[in-house]
């Protein structure tokens, strides 16, 4: 390599840091293309003579960085600048492993170096980025906010300005080995608001305080795994005069610390559950000690303060906030044998504190803190100033700010709907007033916001986004702070946001100065893979067709790099849901490259644990071994589709070490008892973290047959004998052990300590008999009537991922109309709610609103039995050699659409009244129209792709 990995000169590198880099080419004369090859760590944006040319780059592991391609030759001039924007989050997230600040790059023209990173380049640090900015939740990296008076915005335009950077310096390399990205770019839309929901003047409900304590807690800790700990966080509060008010987390212990807290020894109880405190106050100072205790996954604590007068903050001894601990603290260790939290169940406190913890949580004051602590031998540390700071979570802001004044609009508020020069104007209210303007989409899209705004320098422009509001009733994002903030200098300015957010609306609230705000452009840029597409339909039944491009919406949404979970709240790589999404994607877009892509990324899901965490890439430390068993069901789903043996031949010897560890977990008598997150679906199971859980012992059963019949097509003859055997094993244990006799079912699980389950389940059937795993024919057939009828006792679905196997179920029992029916039921539902894509949940999993993600990939699943059932194509055999037509379930009297294959798109169409069905179909593959008695077919060849 010709180029070198380079950082900035003379900064000390932190967590949060962005740098901006340039270098200088002229435009080769030798003959070929001109490519850029880049890579960065986290996040890059790239610039050619002031244009955005690409971001990137893709997940990484531990090793093995990528860098993308581009080709620069439409937009090259003879003398030419690169700037690259350069996002260092320096701490882990659920998509990215800390690792330090770095650029990379070369320039080629054919054979000939035409610049390369290196001494040479230059580089400077961001100042208008605020680095201590919070997260937007513990799965996303850091809010982006950014202070236009501190730094020129648009410097990748400015070449003069980029010459005054200093030289950048050369670092070790950040990734041990590069490789090209083996994915196809991006495609890149920018998409504009499509109404202006509201135009409000707003005032502040509360004071809002945001502490980061990892620093404090734990120094320089840069992972994203979860914290059990025992702690305190204190601080004294002054109020002019005394007062009831309320104290308000925002968010439950997932994504912030909270917990019971004393103000001058006065107990007040706090839970995920009651979370919103009403507070009397005395006039003067008094001291706020709050206990910390249990399983956080994020370090930082938010708090409202909504009171009728100001409060501040008391200087102490040498800071304002302190924290004590921790008191206790537990390492858990992820092996499926040990305890799972260290034996606490997820949101539960510490099981016994500490009598120094007991004895801390007694002072009235903080000198009584720092005696007790010095007693005990307890860290006591002040929070530095940078890690908190007022009014910084834009959430709370959101939800809590009061409605003065809804305002008519008129033509001067509409501009900000075109890509034109017609300007949106705003006039500020000033004080504590600021103007609020509610945009909505029209549809949820993921990427970068950009706009060019004039406004009065100071001006804050806080932008929160969100997926749904219904009736004038704003869905507010369940622990996520998504938005970003600007403030302003003096007159025209832009900025590209370069935090990647989903949304459907947004909120951008002014304040801070008096004036006027003008807004030329807002817009999102809209950025996902480049998918095929090609799958289709359209029928006489229009609710049908309109579920169907939810379905697909969402699914676009969710791909990038790889398939993630939603486009808002995590955009993580979830190796259990990627394989219903696979599935997806294999009737609506076939991107088999794509989904190579997953089934090769999910093996770094092996750097975390043996058990294979359940996504990746990341250091939060967690496994569902469903989520593992999904992973190996999704390679024999790729062989089915696509029969191609490559991929086998690399993931076998992974799918043995797994199973390998699994079966160390079973125990003689055939039960495998794992310690885990044992989820199956979100619904109120009795199943504990230590359990035998029926349904997964069957899935694991069926895991073991399959890799029975992979080591059969590679030769593993011993191998095969063996999963078999163990594979009988789990079934037997099921067939004995877990169903019980007098209620004539299947228990969800048994439990050490705590015997069988309490529920009894429709999931737990559901996978049992999906996946062969119920021995007897008597069991079988009662389970068939459970499906068919589920019993009143019975846990039900609670989420449109668990209803895609259970109607796989109701499929192989002929109930292709009942299984319609319903998805035009619960999928109608949300339609009915002007959802534009599909639910995570269904309502009343959340403690408030319908659902928490309104686009979650797992939940496209109708369009599988749109396509196979109502259009009537359904593949048969591997690799797609052979599809089998069937006779139309639903859809009315017509229906068209089309289906992917590795061969090229089936199209199709028929007519039900004239009992005609035209079929298109790829050379290669042959059709069975038996299943098609008394109807019409024509079947037009046409020419294989490969």
């Amino acid at each position: 390599m010709s180029g070198t990995w380079i950082w900035l000169e003379s900064v000390k590198e932190q967590e949060n840091q962005r740098g901006c880099f340039a270098a200088f080419f002229k435009k080769g004369e030798g003959s070929g293309e001109t490519i850029l090859k880049i890579s960065a760590s986290t996040r890059y944006t790239a610039y050619l003579n002031g244009k955005e040319i690409g971001r990137g780059p893709i997940r990484s592991d531990r090793k093995t960085g990528y860098y993308d391609c581009y080709c620069l030759e439409p937009e090259l001039l003879e003398e030419n600048m690169l700037a690259v924007h350069v996002w260092s989050y320096g701490w882990s997230t659920y998509q990215s492993l800390a690792a330090p600040g770095g650029l990379w790059f070369e320039i080629w023209k054919g054979e000939e170096l035409l610049q390369a990173s290196g001494k040479n380049t230059l580089g400077a640090l961001d100042l208008g980025h605020q680095w201590n900015a919070p997260k937007r939740n513990v799965n996303l990296g850091f809010g982006d906010y950014y202070d236009g008076e501190k730094f020129e915005s648009r410097w990748m335009e400015r070449k003069e300005f980029c010459e005054g950077f200093p030289k950048a310096k050369e670092i070790p390399p950040v990734f041990e080995k590069l490789e090209e990205n083996p994915l196809k770019d991006f495609e890149t839309i920018d998409v504009y608001p499509n109404s202006v929901e509201a135009l409000q003047t707003v005032k502040k409900g509360c004071q809002q305080l945001t502490v980061n304590t990892r620093r404090a807690f734990f120094g320089d800790r840069r992972d994203a795994d979860e914290t059990i700990f025992s702690g305190f966080l204190g601080f004294c509060l002054e109020s002019p005069e005394d007062v009831e008010g309320r104290i308000v987390f925002p968010n439950r212990t997932w994504n912030g610390l909270l917990g019971d807290f004393r103000i001058d020894g006065r107990l007040y109880s706090v839970s995920n559950a009651d979370r919103d405190i009403p507070v009397t106050l005395k006039k003067g100072c008094q001291f706020f000690l709050m206990q910390l205790s249990g399983k956080f996954d994020d370090l930082y604590c938010h708090i409202e303060f909504i009171f009728p007068r100001k409060l501040r903050l008391c200087s102490l001894e040498s800071g304002e906030i302190f924290v004590a601990g921790p008191t206790q603290r537990i390492l858990p260790v992820l092996d499926g044998r040990s305890r799972i939290y260290g034996g606490l169940k997820e949101f539960n406190r510490m099981e016994e504190e500490t009598e120094a913890h007991k004895k801390i949580f007694q002072a009235v004051s903080y000198e009584n803190v720092k005696e007790c602590c010095q007693r005990e031998g307890i860290s006591l540390q002040f929070v530095d100033p940078s890690d908190y700071g007022w009014n910084q979570y834009l959430l709370s802001l959101a939800r809590t700010a009061q409605v003065l004044e809804e305002q008519n609009l008129s033509n001067d508020n509409l501009g900000i709907l075109w890509n034109n020069h017609r300007d949106t104007v705003l006039p500020l209210p000033g004080g504590d007033l600021g103007k609020r303007l509610i945009l909505d989409f029209g549809d949820i899209y993921v990427g970068n916001f950009e706009f060019l705004i004039q406004a009065p320098a100071g001006t804050v422009m806080d932008g929160y986004c969100y997926e749904n509001q219904y009736s004038g009733e704003v869905d507010y994002t369940i622990g996520l702070n998504n938005g970003f903030r600007y403030r302003c200098k003096e007159g025209w300015q832009k900025y590209s946001v370069m935090a990647r957010m989903g949304a459907r609306f947004c909120m951008l609230t002014f304040y801070g100065t008096e004036g006027e705000v003008r807004i030329r452009d807002f817009h999102i840029r809209h950025r996902g893979y480049a998918g095929a597409g090609e799958g289709s339909f359209q029928s006489q039944d229009e609710q049908l067709n309109r579920i169907f491009e939810m379905c697909r919406h969402t699914h676009r949404l969710c791909m990038e790099d790889s398939f993630t979970d939603c486009p808002t709240y995590e955009q993580a790589f979830w190796i259990g849901d990627a394989q219903l999404t696979s599935r997806i994607n294999t009737y609506i877009s076939g991107d088999y490259e794509l989904i190579r892509r997953n089934l090769e990324l999910a093996v770094t899901a092996g750097e975390n644990t043996k058990l294979y965490n359940a996504l990746t890439p990341t250091d939060w430390n967690t496994n569902i071994p469903m989520w593992t068993m999904n992973w190996i069901i999704s390679i024999g789903q790729y062989l089915e589709v696509t029969g191609e043996e490559a991929i086998l031949e690399k993931l076998y010897p992974k799918v043995k070490e797994v199973l390998d560890y699994y079966e160390g977990l079973i125990l003689e008598d055939g039960a495998f008892l794992i310690s885990s997150w044992n989820m199956m679906d979100w619904a109120d199971m009795d199943i504990d973290n230590e359990a035998v859980v029926t349904g997964q012992q069957g899935i694991l059963g069926y895991c073991f047959g399959l890799a029975a019949q992979f080591a059969e097509r590679l030769g593993d003859e011993k191998a095969e004998k063996h999963f078999l055997e163990v594979r009988e094993r789990l079934l037997k244990f099921v067939d004995w052990k877990l169903w019980d006799q007098e209620k004539q079912c299947f228990l969800d699980g048994w439990m050490p300590g705590k015997g069988f389950s309490a529920t009894k389940s429709i999931q737990t059937h559901v996978f049992l008999y999906l996946y062969d795993a119920i021995l007897s024919e008597e069991k079988r057939k009662k389970t068939e009537s459970y499906l068919i009828d589920p019993p009143d006792d019975f846990v039900k679905a609670g989420s449109p991922f668990m209803l895609y196997y259970y109607y796989e179920c109701l499929i192989r029992l002929g109930r292709e109309e009942s299984v319609l029916e319903d998805i035009k039921e619960r999928w109608g539902e949300m339609l009915h709610y002007d959802s534009t894509t599909c639910w995570e949940v269904f309502p009343g999993f959340y403690e408030n609103s319908r659902t928490r993600s309104y686009c979650h990939s797992w939940s496209a699943s109708p369009v599988i039995f749109m396509l196979e059932q109502t259009l009537g194509l359904q593949r048969e055999g591997e690799g797609f050699q052979k599809i089998r037509v069937k006779e139309p379930v639903g859809g009315g009297g017509w229906c068209r659409g089309s289906m992917p294959t590795p061969y090229g798109r089936i199209k199709a169409q028929w007519e039900r009244k004239k009992k005609r069905y035209t079929l298109w179909l790829p050379d290669a593959i042959e059709a069975d129209i038996s299943r098609l008695p008394g109807w019409q077919v024509e079947i037009q060849n046409i020419q294989t792709r490969f």
